[in-house]
């Protein structure tokens, strides 16, 4: 989709200085609500500060700036941050959020499973990683033509949701991987667990038809699973293995569901 690389930098403040800000709010985040608080009270110390670079730049009374009452853009050329007067609530969601769909940026769900990583050395346990595709998603366009992109989204979005609605939402995690690829980060999950997860979804997205216009769309998914016990392999080569059986299953037609397992046995 053209627009894929877009979608995936909706968030980004244009306001470069307030950018760096939110990128703190996203890369500080482990699930610690301490840390989200510490980070969160730092963009509310740049916006301050910026606010008050505005107030030297407009001239405008600082309850000006304060009511969002600036002109769009300052003498200087530079645009005001338009996010100033946003809640807590709604910085952290623009922080950790897809623009697009209900899922997680990648960059949150990385932080996090570095973490759950670390837990499951100290514990011992086992975290599984899915990495899940759309399976011929690159081929709608030569199916619907102009309403390609339409199609692609609604498809994003159903599958998001069914992923949604089979995960454990108060404990595994759900992000955006890259364009038509979700990444699911099972905590405490050994790989028969993982593995029933994976074919709980491939039956649920199988069983998926949409309707658009005159057209029923149905679609399948490729499901990749690695399962490893504490600190075997970092999150980076979970995620690289996980993707690596994805592509397997894609490469074999689709549909499917592939495992690959570092699980230490049970003393």
């Amino acid at each position: 989709m053209a627009s894929n690389k877009d979608e995936h930098q909706e968030w980004v403040i244009k306001d470069n200085f307030f950018h760096r800000g939110v990128s703190n709010v996203r890369n500080t985040l482990h699930g610690n609500a301490e840390a989200a608080q510490r980070a969160l009270e730092l963009v509310k110390a740049k916006q301050a500060q910026n606010a008050q670079q505005l107030v030297s730049q407009t001239g405008a009374h600082p309850a000006q700036v304060a009511a969002g009452q600036t002109s769009a853009v300052t003498h200087s050329g530079q645009r005001p941050c338009q996010c100033s007067n946003l809640p807590d609530e709604e910085l952290e969601k623009r922080a950790l959020n897809d623009p697009i769909l209900p899922v997680y940026k990648f960059r949150y769900v990385l932080n996090r499973l570095r973490s759950e990583v670390k837990r499951a050395a100290r514990y011992g346990h086992t975290t599984s990683v899915m990495i899940i595709t759309i399976d011929d998603f690159a081929v709608l366009p030569q199916k619907f033509g102009n309403f390609a992109e339409m199609v692609q989204n609604e498809v994003l979005l159903a599958a998001s949701q069914r992923f949604a609605a089979i995960i454990r939402r108060d404990i595994d995690l759900l992000g955006r991987y890259l364009n038509e690829r979700f990444i699911v980060v099972l905590p405490e999950t050994n790989a028969e667990q993982a593995a029933h997860f994976g074919e709980r979804i491939r039956a649920a997205i199988q069983g998926t038809c949409l309707d658009h216009m005159w057209h029923k769309v149905t679609f399948t998914v490729s499901l990749g699973i690695c399962s490893s016990t504490g600190d075997t392999l970092p999150a980076e080569e979970m995620i690289m293995q996980a993707d690596g059986a994805t592509e397997m299953v894609e490469k074999q037609g689709g549909n499917g569901v592939h495992q690959v397992s570092f699980e230490t046995p049970a003393q």
